[in-house]
Formats: C-alpha cells, sequence, structure tokens
C-alpha cells in the first residue's frame, strides 16, 4: 500500500461516506472498483466505518460499515442468526450469500445519499447542478440575496430594487442623416433611468487578512462563483462594500491638544466601495 493508503487505514474512522468517497475518487478509484459490506455481528457499534481494504490484483477496495443485512440492525429475520450461532448454517458461507445483496443494498442507499457520484442518472453533476440553479429566478431579490449569502458568510449582505443610471453611447451625429432626440444626442452619450439591483456588502473590518483588503477578496470571488452563475441573466447591477470602522492614524500637529479633542468620535464612520456597476448579459 502506499503511504495515503496507509493513513486512510488507520484513520477510517474519522471518516464520513461522503468524505472517503471523494478521496477513493481522487485517487483513481471508480464507484464500480469499490465494494461494500457490513460488519457481522449482533452489537451496534459507536462509528459507521468500521474498516477499508485495499486490494491491488485485482484493483478493488473494500468498505465495511457498521450498516447493512449482517449488522445490528439487520432487517433479516432473528431466526437465521441463531442458526448461524448454533452452527446449523455455515457462518462464512452466510456472510457471502447475503454480501452480494449487501454490496447492492449498501451501494445503492449511499448513491441516493450521495447522487453526484450516480452518474447512471446524471452524467454530469457540475452542468446538472448549474441547470438546477438557472431554474429559479436569478434577478430576484430573495434568490440574489441567497446567492450572495452563500459566497460572502462572512459579511452581511442587504440587497434592494433600486433605479440606476446607464450611460448608453449613441454616436456621432451626422448632419442631414441622425435625427435629435431619437438616434442621436448631442455629446453622443445619453443616461437613461433603468430599474436594477443594488447589493450592499457589509463588513466591520477593511482587510480579509493581513495580505488581502476586502475589495480585491470580493473581486475575485464576484469572478469566480457569482457572475459565472448570473451569467445569461439580464440584470443591471451594483455591488457595494460598506465599511463600518476604519483604522486611522494619529498625528501630532500645531494647534492640535491632546488630552482636549476627541480621539474617537461617538458617530459610526461609514466608508462606501463601489466594487461594480453595470449589465450582466450573456458573455459578460
Amino acid at each position: 500500500m502506499t503511504l495515503l493508503e496507509t493513513r486512510i487505514v488507520q484513520n477510517i474512522w474519522r471518516f464520513d461516506p461522503i468524505s472517503l468517497l471523494k478521496l477513493l475518487a481522487h485517487l483513481g478509484y471508480d464507484i464500480d472498483e469499490i465494494l461494500f459490506c457490513s460488519t457481522f455481528g449482533a452489537c451496534s457499534q459507536s462509528r459507521l466505518l468500521e474498516s477499508i481494504e485495499f486490494r491491488h490484483s485485482p484493483r478493488k477496495v473494500v468498505i465495511t460499515l457498521n450498516l447493512g443485512l449482517l449488522g445490528g440492525q439487520s432487517v433479516l429475520p432473528n431466526y437465521l442468526f441463531k442458526q448461524v450461532h448454533n452452527n446449523t448454517i455455515d457462518a462464512q458461507r452466510f456472510a457471502e450469500f447475503f454480501g452480494y445483496f449487501d454490496d447492492r443494498l449498501l451501494r445503492r442507499f449511499l448513491l441516493a445519499i450521495y447522487p453526484e457520484f450516480d452518474e447512471t442518472i446524471f452524467q454530469n453533476w457540475e452542468s446538472r447542478k448549474k441547470s438546477a440553479v438557472h431554474t429559479l429566478r436569478l434577478d430576484s431579490i430573495a434568490t440574489l440575496h441567497w446567492l450572495t449569502q452563500l459566497v460572502f458568510p462572512e459579511l452581511q449582505v442587504r440587497v434592494e430594487k433600486v433605479t440606476l443610471q446607464r450611460s448608453i453611447d449613441l454616436g456621432s451625429p451626422i448632419l442631414g442623416k441622425s435625427r435629435l432626440g431619437y438616434q442621436a444626442v448631442f455629446g453622443k452619450i445619453k443616461k437613461l433611468p433603468v430599474p436594477g439591483k443594488q447589493i450592499t456588502l457589509i463588513t466591520d473590518e477593511d482587510s480579509f487578512t493581513k495580505e488581502q483588503t476586502w475589495p480585491h477578496e470580493i473581486e475575485q470571488r464576484l469572478q469566480k462563483l457569482v457572475f459565472p452563475v448570473l451569467q445569461g441573466v439580464d440584470l443591471h447591477l451594483e455591488i457595494w462594500l460598506m465599511i463600518r470602522t476604519q483604522g486611522s492614524h494619529l498625528g501630532l500637529k500645531q494647534n492640535s491638544y491632546l488630552g482636549y479633542e476627541n480621539l474617537l468620535s461617538d458617530n459610526l464612520q461609514f466608508r462606501r466601495i463601489r466594487i461594480f456597476s453595470g449589465r450582466l448579459y450573456d458573455g459578460h
């Protein structure tokens, strides 16, 4: 076994099924190369995953769970286990026979809980999730608030309807061809009020980490997580960052008297930074 496989065997009790399946998929194991079986015993155990075995000829992984037909919560009649206990039925043959059904039942049970591993239903789970998200009204206040709060759990989120000003470049007017007010305006730029949404992100600190400020962190998450989801939604959007308090420096200068002037104001200081303002559409 490799070093990583040895560590998995030693720490199998720390795993939950979804984490273990993801790790095995990362190691290159397909779901068909994984066998599931239950612990043969009548006592209930304190953990779900009992053990794991890596086989390399042929390449297989055997996961033993404290769940299934042979475990303490088995749905099989107690009469069968009594026959095994009295040596009327061979224990090994009994375990091998019901082990086949155990694998099928445990496999279907885990795939029902974690459908992203069931390629017979969803060939591409990521595209399925994107399709499910696009069935929502992504331009509604409730959905925008839900999506933004998922991406920025550290911040307070406020979403509201607003009227935004959008500039339209109509080009230079051509004498004798352009009609003012319809095709062209003086100055080429026409500002129009449009209905839109405004997202305000509220924080008490101006920095996400010592090396990263909140504006840069927000911009990265928007480009990576939010804008790809909103692609295809025709939406006028503004995103603001509100910093409630910010650090300042104490300066000693002429006509300033330390001890007689307030260093900290009783009024909260707010700083607003515009992160994004524009229209979202296909190919944003």
